[in-house]
């Protein structure tokens, strides 16, 4: 119930979602439709305080995923190259985003991927999401106990496209210019 709410209040707070997409998390069946909802607040460039605004991508509940407009459109020109489905989707290589493996910075498309695993885990944790989102998000991916809430979101997250017909027109004006 308590979920529901705080997903019909980032709904009315962030208005039209720049797009809708795909998501689950690997151990589900089937998959969700998630709102993606952007915001000048949440640009790199953005004036607003660090490090809770500028740049940030925040999965807040198990159907909302909040991002900048120019992640958004980061994530849009990404797609229009090599666009994920169900059937092939957007997964983290290795289930690490920042693996010192993998040389380079992750794909909007990625980091993506990574916010779907956590809106997995918003949907198995419920209202203990939040809390523990707060707490282990600070210490991010790495080989410790307290980074298994990072480590997850990456290993589980899997991107299967924006849905047809979802995208916001301040980003289908983009397509055309």
């Amino acid at each position: 119930m308590r979920s529901s709410l705080a997903t019909a209040w980032f709904g009315w707070l962030g208005g039209q979602p720049a797009f809708r997409i795909h998501a689950k998390g690997r151990p589900e069946h089937d998959w969700r439709v998630i709102d993606v909802l952007a915001s000048d607040r949440r640009d790199l460039a953005s004036r607003w305080p660090r490090p809770f605004w500028p740049g940030t991508c925040i999965a807040w509940t198990a159907a909302v995923i909040a991002v900048g407009w120019d992640f958004a459109e980061s994530v849009l020109c990404e797609q229009r190259i090599a666009p994920a489905s169900r059937a092939h989707p957007v997964e983290v290589p290795g289930g690490r985003i920042h693996a010192a493996s993998r040389p380079g910075s992750p794909t909007a498309s990625e980091v993506l991927a990574h916010e779907c695993g956590h809106t997995w885990q918003a949907l198995r944790l419920g209202l203990l999401y939040w809390p523990a989102g707060a707490v282990f998000t600070l210490w991010r991916e790495g080989p410790h106990w307290w980074n298994w809430f990072e480590n997850e979101a990456s290993a589980v997250g899997q991107f299967g496209g924006i849905v047809t017909g979802s995208l916001h027109p301040r980003l289908a004006r983009t397509l055309s210019e």
